[in-house]
């Protein structure tokens, strides 16, 4: 018990003491119970609608940590609280840890529990179990036919039929006993802990509370005292009429906490970061809970939720990576979109796209595919340096391989064209990784390219070589070198505008997706619109980024997609609370600061400061 307490004080210490009026969410992102995204339509199979209803419990469970995250108060939530047997018997001395001896425990799961989220307040705790019922209508429609809707007040509820009443109160009294175990767990810890317990219903209207209570049968009501533990959908929304239940029930007393409130913290805070014996304190990071996403997301672990004993029915959005990809670049899924430009055959192909869609992935993937076609095919990379460089990802997949490769790091001072020329083609390396810096315009590539043929071609961040003073014409000239290399060999160009758009001038970048237009076919080019490590709420920031700049310019839709590509989410991995900003005039800075800022905040694994995401607005317009 002694190594909990401590664990705990030094979680508390490090992640949660803050002078901020704020609240600390362990972990910092929702945990990923269930993410994959499944379209509304049926689809075949004998697991789609238990899919569909995971999808959906877990949703719901998203919606109450989101409301959590914006209430005013200095308290921690711990989401998806799980404790041992081992643990409780940690607290309760008079239980034998030993399950099969502890006479107590007549079963292993008595004194084992979970629940979905735990309040920490400075003199209280709160337990609060979630409960889904958008499900449960959706059933009775679909197995009582001769079920109808009945009108109360100006909306429409399916009729409060027996079955409905047992569904409603089963869920009750389910989350009722899972509740009664966490303040059993804690009461062993302190049994003068002041404990408040509820069931969130963030589908369920309080409008229609009554329906917990129309049954003339007894065991089908709640009584007035099991009633006020419900929290309803407007409990859960940030108005001064629902302020009320927050101020009563969670922003509590902010007195000092007493030695025992401070020693059940401590054991919570440690209970809740320890799996096997183990104390991981990183667990509460914000960096730590991106990497654990992207670690599923990688293994198939999200998209491909293995369940034993029953086959589960794919994503039709995503399909498994080719083996060379899964097997040199550690991903093992990819969306349509990405599969699709992967098995391009066009042998030149710009692939445009925000950072995180995959654009290396995609580029690397094909190098591996040309090499393994024809071992004297030769491969030219150029890569620009700089934050996010992408060559090690390249390294590190041709390592897998087990290719030889060469790097060669240059700038405008180190080589001339003709000396670059040289120094590749002496290379004996199947593949040459040519990192350039210190570029001063887009005629510096279009030099180097110049004086190359014979070799397959591929460069990645191609926007970085758009300068302040560059004209179409000089753009046009670097498109109209790669299209002649690509006569006789794969010239592929990973491209993100989005970057060049948010330094330059908008009219300035409409230029140069005017060429990118003009000379390429629409076959050549393509933009990856969704991606696996896109959060839901990326999708939303970069949708209300790209909206408010269609109302700033007027550009045809086609030059628009290249730009600024519409996002669309690929699974519901809700990261972080995003900062979304909402522009009434065109305010160059304020863009700069939405990509290059909270952008890479949101998606960086160190030196994040959680508190300062939230939502920027400006004068009365307000996008949620």
């Amino acid at each position: 018990m002694d190594k909990y307490l401590e664990n705990g004080k030094q979680i508390y210490e490090e992640y949660c003491s803050t002078a901020e009026n704020l609240p600390t969410m362990l972990p910092r992102a929702p945990e990923q119970t269930y993410i994959d995204v499944y379209p509304d339509e049926d689809q075949p199979g004998p697991s789609f609608r238990d899919d569909k209803r995971h999808q959906l419990d877990y949703e719901t469970e998203v919606k109450v940590y989101r409301a959590l995250e914006e209430v005013d108060g200095n308290f921690i939530v711990l989401h998806s609280f799980k404790y041992t047997h081992d643990q409780y018997c940690l607290c309760d001395k008079s239980h034998v840890r030993d399950k099969k001896k502890c006479n107590k425990c007549k079963n292993q799961y008595d004194k084992e529990g979970e629940c979905d989220f735990i309040i920490i307040c400075p003199d209280s705790f709160i337990v609060i179990e979630v409960k889904n019922m958008e499900h449960v209508d959706r059933e009775i429609v679909e197995c009582e036919p001769d079920f109808h809707l009945c009108s109360i007040g100006e909306d429409w509820q399916p009729e409060c039929t027996t079955r409905k009443l047992e569904a409603l109160i089963g869920t009750y009294k389910k989350s009722a006993e899972q509740r009664d175990k966490i303040v059993e767990l804690i009461k062993c810890i302190d049994k003068d802990a002041n404990i408040h317990q509820f069931t969130a219903y963030p589908n369920f209207s309080k409008r229609f509370k009554e329906q917990f209570q129309f049954s003339e049968i007894t065991e089908l009501r709640l009584s007035d005292d099991e009633l006020s533990t419900i929290i309803f959908e407007e409990d859960l929304c940030r108005n001064e009429l629902d302020a009320a239940w927050w101020a009563a029930n969670v922003t509590l007393a902010n007195s000092s906490s007493s030695d025992s409130h401070e020693r059940v913290r401590n054991i919570l805070l440690a209970i809740w970061a320890t799996e096997r014996n183990t104390c991981d304190k990183s667990k509460c990071s914000l960096g730590r809970c991106i990497m654990d996403v992207n670690k599923q997301l990688k293994e198939g672990r999200i998209t491909f939720e293995p369940k034993k004993g029953k086959k589960r029915n794919q994503n039709p959005a995503v399909v498994k990576a080719p083996d060379i990809i899964r097997n040199n670049s550690n991903v093992e899924n990819l969306t349509v979109e990405q599969h699709n430009a992967f098995e391009s055959k066009e042998n030149l192909l710009l692939i445009n796209g925000p950072a995180g869609a995959g654009k290396t992935v995609i580029l690397c993937g094909k190098i591996l595919q040309l090499l393994e076609s024809d071992k004297n095919n030769k491969v030219v990379v150029f890569k620009f340096t700089g934050e996010g460089n992408n060559s090690q990802h390249y390294q590190s997949a041709l390592d897998n391989a087990s290719i030889k490769y060469e790097l060669i790091s240059t700038s405008e001072y180190d080589h001339t064209p003709e000396q670059l020329a040289n120094l590749i083609t002496e290379c004996l390396c199947s593949v040459i990784i040519v990192e350039i810096s210190g570029y001063e315009d887009t005629t510096y590539l279009t030099d180097r390219l110049s004086v190359l043929s014979g070799y397959n071609l591929f460069v990645d961040d191609i926007q970085t070589v758009i300068d302040y003073n560059t004209t179409a014409e000089e753009w046009a000239l670097l498109i109209n070198t790669l299209k002649n290399l690509s006569a006789d060999k794969i010239v592929w160009i990973a491209c993100d505008i989005v970057q060049a758009w948010t330094v330059y001038d908008i009219d300035q970048i409409s230029r140069v997706a005017n060429v990118l237009t003009d000379i390429l076919a629409p076959h050549q080019r393509t933009t990856l619109s969704s991606n696996l490590r896109n959060t839901f709420d990326l999708s939303n920031i970069l949708s209300v980024i790209r909206d408010q700049f269609v109302k700033l310019c007027s550009l045809k839709s086609d030059i628009l997609d290249i730009i600024l590509p519409s996002q669309s989410p690929g699974h519901f991995i809700h990261g972080t609370l995003p900062v979304i900003h909402v522009f009434n005039n065109r305010n160059v800075d304020s863009i700069v600061s939405v990509i290059n800022i909270d952008l890479d905040r949101l998606c960086a694994t160190h030196e994040l400061n959680y508190s300062d995401i939230g939502i920027v607005y400006t004068d009365s317009l307000v996008v949620m």
